[in-house]
């Protein structure tokens, strides 16, 4: 978001001109979502608790609004995810979605929130359901403080695994079903599965030889150098050969493209990382190889350059005069999937059982887990494609 919308938005919070919204129109476009025709006469309500902590900011007689801004990393994702928000409130009233969204500060740090006060002033137990907060220790209690009317709690940031509750949806997909997931779409491929993998990742090796038994490890010398035979022995011509490579060694990086693109006309290679490496971006490393390669990876977002993508980018500039970025996108997808499944004949979790969407970078899918929460298994299995594309893997 701009900074001088940020200032704009912070001065009405102030001002407390933001409050509650019914997003009720006639429809006017069609839907990207494999959901039903949204209910245009049945109003629900939503409520975004979100960490703008206005009192921080108001007591601050050191830094002007535009001063914290430049400081305040926290505020500045806080306001860029409520940006995408409004963004996506908008687009629900394009679909004629009848949905009174409320807002309100959380007023929260890591250990702290106001969130007892604002269930029981604001009545939000009568609600639909709550978008936030941000932290997982917070978004617990709110789950808690609203098991018994069962309003489903969307926590919408927060990576961490902690307590769960039947009203409680976690958004972000876990490491681990990303991980695995890479595997089990190695194995349906019937591929021929390797790893190189860094003496110093000890707890991916360990992760491979406890959960991936099938996967040949390649051998390296007592200095992590990689033996070459060890590696193109284990190649075979007849099937697709996928070799994991987890190594921040631009030497081990190196050596191992080397290999494999000279192996390249003999068998069918696709090189695989199960999480970002900033190494593979230095300039030390030749991005045509990994082109060559069609590096695949899993991630929980996708490049997504479709036509509702692009009338997203395109709203959000207009209303914001940027770019959206990570936050923004974020905040949109978590509240429009939350707003579409919230304008069904159906209740949150009924739809998040049956239902999953995909919205400008994520995709829910959601899973009841062991403890009797929701999970989020959404995620995409993405390569590098030869055009200089990133292309979802089929």
């Amino acid at each position: 978001m701009n900074c001088f919308f940020k200032i704009l938005i912070v001065s009405l919070l102030f001002a407390n001109t933001i409050g509650a919204q019914e997003t009720t129109t006639t429809q006017n476009q069609s839907s990207t979502l494999q959901l039903e025709k949204p209910l245009v006469n049945q109003t629900k309500k939503l409520a975004l608790l979100l960490p703008f902590n206005l009192a921080k900011v108001q007591n601050d007689t050191v830094n002007t609004i535009a001063d914290r801004l430049k400081k305040d990393k926290f505020l500045n994702m806080t306001l860029d995810f409520y940006s995408g928000a409004l963004v996506a409130i908008d687009s629900a009233k394009q679909l004629g979605i009848s949905v009174d969204v409320s807002v309100f500060d959380s007023e929260e740090t890591k250990n702290n929130s106001n969130i007892a006060n604002l269930i029981k002033q604001n009545k939000l137990d009568d609600f639909s359901a709550v978008i936030g907060p941000f932290y997982q220790t917070n978004v617990e209690k709110t789950a808690e403080l609203l098991t018994t009317n069962q309003v489903a709690v969307i926590s919408p940031l927060s990576k961490e695994i902690g307590k769960s509750y039947p009203n409680l949806f976690q958004t972000i997909t876990s490491p681990t079903l990303i991980r695995s997931a890479i595997f089990d779409f190695m194995r349906s491929k019937n591929g021929n599965i390797l790893a190189v993998v860094d003496k110093k990742k000890v707890s991916v090796k360990k992760y491979i030889i406890d959960n991936q038994k099938d996967v040949r490890l390649v051998s390296l010398t007592e200095i992590g150098a990689l033996i070459p035979e060890s590696l193109s022995s284990k190649l075979q011509k007849d099937r697709i050969n996928y070799v994991v490579l987890e190594t921040e060694s631009t030497v081990l990086i190196k050596a191992t493209l080397k290999l494999l693109l000279s192996k390249l006309k003999e068998c069918a290679i696709q090189l695989v990382i199960l999480e970002p490496n900033e190494t593979l971006d230095t300039d030390e490393i030749e991005f045509a190889n990994l082109l060559k390669l069609k590096l695949l990876y899993p991630s929980m977002t996708r490049e997504n350059t479709s036509p509702e993508a692009t009338i997203f980018e395109k709203n959000y500039k207009l209303k914001n005069k940027v770019t959206p970025n990570a936050f923004a996108i974020r905040g949109f997808d978590v509240t429009f999937d939350t707003l579409m499944r919230l304008s069904q004949a159906t209740t949150f979790a009924e739809s998040a059982s049956t239902q999953a969407t995909e919205q400008v970078e994520s995709k829910f899918d959601y899973f009841k887990n062991e403890m009797g929460g929701f999970a989020n298994k959404g995620l995409y299995i993405l390569y590098y494609d030869a055009d200089l594309t990133v292309k979802v893997a089929k």
